[in-house]
């Protein structure tokens, strides 16, 4: 006869799994904290922080720099980081304009701003997996390369007068939503269900954990990292391009200083630059935190010069998450 304590231990230890396991999953935790934070924000509001309008003016701007997280969250998990990303969004951005006021039609225009971020990733590539530079380093030299190019070409001086047919990109929507934010709810679940199920994707885990042993059974890293490196570069010359489309004009300012908020979504999300974990999800997931800190300080009436403040506080909480749960790993 079996003992019933015994069974209800059994039951305990199983439940205590199961609860350690969720907390060690970031996104169950950022969606509780985000629902949380929302509700704190409306009782704080008088209920005005959640209408249509805040609602939409949220999508509609900031669903293009999301887009750019998920690039991030995939070269984290390699171990890798990309410092270049603004500067890639405002190149494309600026290279589209110029060809389209020059009078190339909107195709070839949209296709040579694409190329010209692919590119930066390109080199981003050559020079972490070929010449053996650090990517801090040698995204870091990208990013200022990028940013001149976007001065040379613009002069200075915006570029604007688009043609309708670009302007409209930033203005379609489908179904009430625009198209680039049901996009990228496809891509999400998609590329959520492949990073987390697919066999494939197993590979980049490996090479984040660790490299040599990935190479030793067989995968090539080097390529793998270089391929992640012009995808991160080609999703920025998207997003640039929207925001760019949105803005009815290119700046040779714009995304200044925003690497730095794409990466820290990231690890806020779940990804470690240690490497070896991170999710689409969890990317998004602290982005809109990150979104979020920004609207409410905006509605409460804190002065904007404590945001980095703020913005820093919560970074180094989801650092010293990452550096303990390393630490528990490596015990």
């Amino acid at each position: 006869m079996s003992d019933p304590k015994v069974g209800i231990k059994l039951k305990e230890v199983k439940l205590d799994n199961r609860l350690q396991g969720l907390l060690r999953r970031r996104e169950p935790i950022l969606f509780l904290f985000l629902f949380l934070v929302v509700i704190g924000l409306q009782f704080l509001t008088d209920f005005k922080f959640l209408n249509p309008l805040n609602i939409s003016i949220m999508i509609d701007r900031k669903v293009p720099e999301a887009l750019v997280t998920i690039g991030i969250v995939y070269l984290l998990i390699v171990k890798e980081f990309d410092l270049s990303v603004a500067s890639v969004m405002a190149l494309s951005g600026m290279v589209c304009a110029w060809f389209l006021a020059d009078g190339v039609s909107l195709v070839p225009a949209l296709l040579l701003g694409i190329i010209a971020g692919a590119m930066i990733g390109f080199i981003n590539g050559l020079l972490v997996t070929k010449f053996k530079i650090a990517s801090f380093i040698s995204t870091l030299g990208t990013l200022y390369i990028a940013r001149s190019i976007t001065q040379i070409i613009a002069q200075g001086k915006p570029i604007s007068n688009l043609p309708q047919e670009f302007i409209a990109i930033g203005d379609y929507q489908i179904f009430g939503f625009p198209w680039y934010f049901l996009l990228m709810i496809i891509v999400v679940v998609i590329l959520q269900f492949l990073l987390k199920s697919h066999k494939s994707m197993a590979k980049l885990f490996y090479i984040g954990t660790n490299e040599k042993a990935a190479q030793m059974v067989g995968i090539d890293s080097e390529k793998i990292k270089w391929i992640l490196f012009v995808v991160c570069a080609v999703i920025a010359s998207i997003a640039g391009i929207i925001l760019t489309a949105k803005a009815y004009s290119a700046s040779p300012i714009a995304f200044f200083r925003m690497e730095m908020r794409y990466i820290a979504a990231a690890v806020v999300g779940g990804a470690s630059i240690s490497g070896g974990q991170g999710s689409i999800i969890g990317g998004i997931l602290g982005f809109t935190l990150i979104v979020l800190i920004g609207k409410a300080m905006t509605f409460i009436g804190i002065s904007p010069y404590w945001e980095g403040v703020i913005f820093g506080t919560v970074l180094a909480i989801a650092a010293i998450s990452d550096a303990l749960s390393q630490r528990k790993k490596g015990g």
